[in-house]
């Protein structure tokens, strides 16, 4: 006799009683059952998930997300499991499609797409519309059948990469998207800053490359982590120290086995090769990574974009912008960088007109919309006009700016050009200019005029 499908949540948390009772209100009654393993919570954390019908298990925290989360799981007695964060919320009408996935007998492991808030009053029919959504959606990991191999693995980051291979190998079913939105709001800015979990999970992906010096995805979230850091030196070193490992074990993977992540490695570590002008190395890891990335995601085809223009391949760089826009309105299971889809490779695509002196096409490639690179358009709009010999349109540009704090060095090196060009005085722009740090140049080749 076919079971009846049933749905267990399961969840860790640890004073989460600001968002706790939101997130169980979210799935009442298209769950069977609660289940929240509490890590050590000094607030009402464990009141409120029990007065909403939650069955709370204590877990002592050991460092290991994987753990607590299989403390959860262990205790489910439904058909199937439901992962959810304190901070995350199931979206409205949205339990039929979880129901129906959880039904299907091919999904193994389904995908919910999750929208981060960009306000904590921001309802979830607001996020999901985009007026009040921060960055782009992401398909998460979230939805799996109770099995005794689907158990999570790594101390941060935990994945259930480890057991679906097993049993996608043996037929038993695959990944699939899913059409139930989760609800994010733990990346809110006002929320997030003073929360320190940037240098927790800084100190346990350090763990995990102990544990497992091969696994290039959890390298990966350490150098984004250390780039953001501004440790780029560090963050280089490790990416190279495990990328080459980590695309051996892709290569050498069992038979049925789905390749691991490349795209965070990847891009990140392309980046900071491009970064110090090693732009053939970016194009190698790159391609290597796009190897096992059959979606080829955007973050990856971008950073060969800039890669190709650092070498001086500009068909090639604009090939890559124009297939990172066509990807536009297109969702990932890794989160697209922001803007990159529009503005940015708008913006690289211009400078690439623009370096051929193709004027007329460099207007035309701007942006035409405001948005969050809206001073480097201006720049770039300015940077056209002096290279097309129009000086005294180009300061109508960069003029409104001169009252800003801590504006990129870009800025005072295109006054200084176009002042020049006026056969005005020029103070000492380019002194200012020279004592700006390296990262904080919009384009590198304005630098030059330093020399």
């Amino acid at each position: 006799m076919k079971t009846r499908t049933r749905i267990s949540l399961c969840m860790i948390a640890k004073n989460e009683a600001a968002f706790l009772a939101d997130c169980l209100r979210s799935v009442r009654g298209v769950v069977h059952e609660m289940i929240v393993v509490d890590t050590g919570s000094t607030d009402d954390t464990v009141a409120i998930a029990e007065a909403e019908g939650a069955i709370v298990i204590h877990f002592p925290w050991c460092d290991d997300f994987a753990r607590a989360r299989n403390a959860g799981v262990e205790r489910a007695t439904g058909t199937h499991v439901l992962i959810l964060d304190a901070d995350e919320r199931l979206a409205p009408n949205m339990g039929q499609n979880l129901l129906d996935a959880a039904n299907n007998p091919r999904v193994l492991l389904g995908c919910l797409p999750l929208y981060n808030a960009s306000e904590m009053d921001a309802d979830p029919e607001e996020v999901m519309s985009g007026a009040k959504q921060l960055g782009e959606l992401a398909f998460v990991p979230r939805l799996f059948r109770n099995l005794p191999e689907m158990r999570f693995t790594r101390r941060v980051h935990e994945t259930l990469t480890v057991g679906f291979n097993q049993l996608h190998a043996r037929g038993l079913g695959d990944t699939s998207a899913v059409g139930a939105a989760l609800i994010h709001y733990g990346d809110v800015p006002s929320h997030r800053t003073g929360l320190a979990k940037d240098d927790r999970n800084t100190r346990l992906l350090r763990m995990c490359l102990e544990d497992d010096p091969v696994d290039g995805e959890i390298a990966g979230y350490l150098v984004v982590q250390l780039i953001k850091d501004g440790e780029h030196a560090e963050a280089r070193a490790i990416g190279e120290r495990h990328f080459q490992p980590f695309l051996e074990r892709n290569e050498n993977r069992p038979e049925g086995h789905y390749a691991e992540n490349m795209v965070r490695i990847g891009y990140s570590l392309g980046l900071l090769q491009t970064e110090a002008g090693d732009h053939a190395a970016a194009v190698a890891t790159v391609q290597a990574s796009l190897r096992f990335t059959p979606e080829r995601h955007p973050n990856l085809v971008y950073v060969e974009g800039l890669a190709h223009t650092g070498l001086g391949d500009l068909a090639e760089a604009h090939r890559c912008f124009e297939q990172v826009l066509a990807a536009h309105g297109q969702h990932f299971a890794q989160p697209v960088l922001p803007s990159i889809t529009d503005e940015l490779s708008r913006l690289k695509i211009s400078g690439l007109h623009l370096s051929e002196g193709r004027f007329d096409s460099a207007r035309a490639a701007l942006p035409t919309t405001q948005g969050p690179w809206s001073f480097a358009r201006s720049l770039l709009a300015a940077e056209i006009e002096v290279e097309a010999g129009n000086p005294a349109e180009a300061m109508t540009m960069l003029a409104p700016f001169v009252d800003l704090q801590g504006l990129a060095p870009d800025w005072y090196v295109l006054v200084h050009r176009a002042l020049s060009a006026l056969g005005d005085e020029t103070g000492d722009l380019l002194g200012i200019a020279s004592k700006a740090n390296s990262s904080a140049w919009l384009e590198r080749r304005r630098a030059l005029a330093l020399a």
